[in-house]
């Protein structure tokens, strides 16, 4: 099973994902990075922070080659 890495884009910087996770394919992948993007946006909601909509996630490959990009304006208006 291939190995995805999440690399958070924000303020622009960006902050890598070392683990990774092991995901069927990069359609998975994606459907991860809109659940973290959400799930990160909650936190901050929660914590009374404004909503990040300004922010990213990188897909990549353990080569280091991004498949996919997944903003959080995206995710936010995604199902």
């Amino acid at each position: 099973m291939p190995r995805f890495f999440l690399h958070l884009v924000l303020a622009g910087q960006r902050r890598l994902d070392p683990e990774g996770s092991e995901l069927p394919d990069e359609e998975s992948a994606v459907r991860e990075a809109i659940w973290a993007a959400k799930e990160l946006m909650a936190e901050e909601l929660r914590a009374g922070k404004p909503l990040i909509r300004d922010a990213a996630y990188e897909v990549a490959l353990d080569n280091g080659t991004v498949v996919a990009t997944v903003t959080f304006a995206a995710a936010a208006d995604h199902g």
